[in-house]
């Protein structure tokens, strides 16, 4: 293991937590079967996983990292459907893969596999269904599984038969040999008795295309199918044999699928005629053992099949015409080479020195002749280094803006750096514009240079080597954090001098000193009148200064806050899982449905806000959604809905868990209540709504009547309140019998700053949130029947003399509203929290410690801690 590189390390953990929350939020989006391209992510974060812990001499999770690539890769080619089975199982090698990374982080040490979770996993990827339960009950053919002697019988028939199979994928009347069309006849009927519906079709269809254009597709498609029956019967059938007895021309397939993408690429094309013939001419190449060119093709029918999707678009537009000139070199029966130049077109470019020789070997004739015109138009060329994979937003508009503002000429794939980095594009292309706006165009669409690497001008002699564009650099967490915590101390620092400025009297005592001079004798006057028009340059100088320094702390803030958020959607990730566990263990059907997963917010929120989301997923579907039989009494359909959703509002972030259940039962809230001698019988009559939903947050109180794996402990609802109430924001709880309940956390943009209004005790002063004050009221105007405490007295601190003269604060504390009675109310501020000691955080009614501006110290009170 490489232990002393914490730099890779970091690296390490980082990116590998990165591409299991990715694996979990694509497996945890549920449907019966994933998409291809849901196929497509997983493959890549698997083969990333693999990568990375093979360089840092991790072989345990390389190991089962390998082989759940293994499955996926069965999935990309048709051999293996990744449905519900599949899929849990494949979660048990994400969960596997934590405590891994768990062990291997914590001690730079391997961490075996688990033996059965790898032979498990072998299976599945050898074509052998999952030994775990699926969801669904299993279709009725006979499982590969138990080797029937008939399926051995069925493979060796068709060895026989792979000579007539080559000569029915002819494209000729002549191909339809009635012998041969027999036997493959047979071969499907056998097939069907065994409940092989899939090699039963294959067989059918190559018959029934025999002698036409779709023969040698349908072959292609049959070879595949072989496959599968060569693992079931464990002995050939012929799968190998098949490109040696076929005979097949694709190079009019090829230039077909040239002229189609490039008119795809021009933005005139037919996405789905040419995803379809890119599709049949994958299974002839396939027919004819060509997996290079079958892999590239179907490549192209992904791209073209998505054609709608942003992000295919996107890298249509960058690799198309490079797609379109391997195509071209395929049908020239070049292997996938580059078309070779006629000699005098190839001595005149090399006369050229404007062309970059890097590109040339993927640009055609008319991406040549583009290229020259747009240098005689004045135009400039560029290269831009994509990486490939890591955000799909990025990449759509990258290739959305190089469509629109440039012309690009040709794209050349690059090997990567290492084969856990993702893998790099470099794109040529023509633009009028300065590399400077370019460059700034770039930042704008891509800060982090995440897609978009490096942007650099060609020169404009034969130099190959363009200048430097932007680079990208990994930073150590640690960094970032001081970086964080060294802003703090200068807007702390800022806040102090703001204080200063603005209540110490600086312009007053000039004022004074100046109402003076009139006093002073002659002699004397003069010099003050000069020692005065000094400190007022000073003052507007400082105040100047403070005016600055506030405004580009305003923009330091926003940059630091680009340091530290992270999108909820990786909170968010984790949930669906629980839903569906919870939802398993008590019988009900529930669909989740996650919206703003882009919202940004503060990471330190995150870490916040993980358990708190999880005790209100839980509860939702333990508490708030009806079973399908009562769901179905009610009029309601079976399957309820359960809704999590984030928004940006002013100043502050809104994450509201809602179903569509049977609502808060207020009786039985009331009754328990009152049973546990919470609340009488007479307060619980009149109590309003409010303070009912209150009782649930009480610590220990629960309305389950039995305990189960996911209620009755009375541990779940008290600690969301505590939790919110720690980040600084506040929770909010709606319900409408027999329609549902919402639970709305609304919580500051970050953990660090909190907007409070300070107040004054026995001459100290004290902090209370923002968020929960009503209002400031004068004693006599207090409202009728509201509670009036004296802080002084919960604090235990002598009352100041004039403390009959002090103000009320009216706060909101546990569904109720309490009068909070004060020496003096001083301002509202924004307070700088600081980490508490174990021992003042244990103290009730205290949420926080923070630093005002001129550097005292002051406490934060919870109200409803008081």
């Amino acid at each position: 293991m490489l232990g002393d590189d914490d730099a890779l390390w970091g690296e390490f953990a980082a990116e590998t937590e990165e591409h299991l929350d990715t694996i979990e939020a694509v497996l945890g989006s549920g449907g019966a079967a994933l998409e291809r391209e849901q196929v497509n992510t997983l493959f890549r974060a698997f083969h990333s996983l693999k990568g990375m812990s093979d360089a840092l001499g991790a072989p345990g999770m390389k190991n089962v990292a390998h082989v759940a690539e293994d499955i996926l890769g069965s999935a990309r080619s048709g051999k293996l459907v990744v449905d519900a089975a599949v899929s849990g199982v494949l979660l048990g090698a994400v969960d596997a893969l934590r405590r891994q990374r768990a062990a291997v982080l914590a001690t730079h040490q391997d961490e075996p596999a688990d033996p059965a979770l790898i032979v498990q996993l072998q299976r599945i990827a050898g074509g052998t269904a999952p030994t775990t339960p699926a969801p669904r009950p299993p279709p009725p053919p006979v499982a590969a599984t138990e080797k029937n002697p008939l399926v051995g019988v069925v493979a060796s028939r068709v060895v026989l038969a792979v000579p007539m199979l080559g000569h029915l994928a002819g494209e000729t009347v002549a191909a339809r040999d009635p012998a041969a069309l027999q036997e493959v006849e047979e071969l499907a009927e056998a097939a069907a008795l065994l409940g092989l519906a899939r090699l039963s079709a294959g067989f059918s269809t190559l018959a029934d295309a025999a002698g036409s254009i779709a023969a040698l597709p349908a072959l292609g498609l049959l070879r595949r199918q072989l496959e599968r029956l060569e693992d079931m019967a464990g002995e050939s059938a012929g799968a190998a044999e098949i490109p040696g007895a076929t005979r097949g021309e694709l190079a009019p397939r090829l230039a077909g699928l040239a002229v189609r993408l490039a008119a795809l690429t021009e933005g005139h094309g037919d996405a789905p005629a040419l995803a379809a013939a890119a599709r049949a001419a994958a299974a002839a190449a396939c027919a004819l053992g060509q997996e290079a060119l079958e892999t590239l093709l179907l490549t192209l029918e992904d791209l073209a099949d998505r054609a709608g999707d942003p992000d295919a678009a996107a890298v249509l537009a960058i690799q198309g015409p490079a797609l379109a000139e391997r195509l071209h070199a395929a049908a020239e029966g070049e292997a996938l080479a580059p078309r070779a130049l006629p000699p005098a077109e190839a001595a005149a470019e090399a006369l050229d020195p404007r062309l970059p020789a890097a590109f040339r070997g993927s640009m055609g004739q008319a991406a040549r002749g583009r290229a020259l015109a747009a240098l005689a138009a004045g135009q400039r060329l560029f290269v831009a280094r994509l990486a490939l994979g890591q955000d799909a937003a990025i990449e759509n508009a990258i290739g959305a803006w190089l469509h629109e503002e440039a012309e690009v000429l040709a794209s050349r794939n690059l090997p990567p750096p290492a084969p856990e980095l993702a893998a790099e594009l470099e794109t040529l292309f023509a633009s009028g514009a300065e590399l400077s706006l370019l460059q700034a165009h770039a930042r704008a669409l891509d800060p982090e240079h995440r897609v978009l690497r490096d942007l650099a001008l060609l020169p404009e002699a034969g130099v190959e080597h363009a200048e430097a564009g932007p680079v990208t650099m990994r930073v150590r967490q640690e960094t970032i954090d001081g970086i964080i915590n060294l802003q703090a101390e200068v807007r702390a620092a800022a806040l102090s001098l703001s204080e200063t400025l603005q209540e110490g009297g600086g312009r007053g005592a000039i004022g004074r000193l100046a109402a003076l001079e009139q006093w002073l004798p002659g002699s004397v006057a003069p010099h003050l009148a000069n020692a005065l028009e000094r400190l007022r340059r000073v003052q507007d100088a400082m105040e100047g200064a403070e005016s600055r320094l506030t405004l580009s702390l305003r923009r330091l803030d926003e940059a630091v806050m680009e340091l530290r958020v992270v999108p909820i959607g990786t909170l968010f990730s984790r949930l669906p899982r629980v839903a569906r566990a919870v939802a398993r263990a008590s019988g009900k059907e529930v669909e989740l449905l996650l919206e703003g997963q882009e919202v940004a917010i503060d990471r330190s929120l995150v870490e916040l806000l993980a358990d708190p989301l999880l005790h209100l997923v839980r509860n939702a579907v333990d508490h708030g959604v009806e079973s399908p039989a009562e769901r179905a009494a009610a009029g309601k359909p079976a399957r309820g809905t359960l809704k999590i959703s984030a928004a940006r509002r002013t100043g502050q972030i809104r994450v509201r868990v809602s179903d569509d259940g049977a609502g808060i039962d207020r009786d039985r809230v009331l009754a328990r209540a009152v049973s546990r001698g919470l609340i009488s019988p007479a307060e619980a009559a009149r109590m309003p709504p409010d303070e009912v939903h209150g009782l649930l947050f009480r610590p220990g109180f629960s309305t389950s009547e039995t305990v189960t794996e996911t209620s009755g402990r009375g541990v779940g609802l008290d600690v969301v309140q505590d939790a919110v109430r720690r980040a600084g924001g506040t929770l909010e709880v709606t319900s409408v019998p027999g329609q549902g309940s919402s639970f709305s956390l609304r919580l500051p943009l970050t953990a660090a700053v909190q907007t409070v209004l300070l107040v004054e005790v026995g001459g100290h002063p004290y902090a209370l949130p923002a968020g929960r004050v009503d209002s400031v009221v004068e004693r006599d105007a207090l409202p009728p029947g509201a509670e009036l405490r004296r802080l002084s007295e919960l604090l235990n601190l002598p009352a100041a003399e004039e403390a009959s003269e002090g103000a009320i604060v009216m706060l909101r504390s546990g569904g109720r509203v309490l009068g909070l009675a004060v020496d003096r109310v001083q301002r509202r501020s924004d307070l700088l929290l600081r980490p508490m000691h174990p021992v003042l955080a244990g103290l009730p009614g205290v949420g926080g410690v923070g630093v005002l501006g001129n550097g005292e110290p002051v406490v934060l009170l919870e109200p409803d801690g008081m």
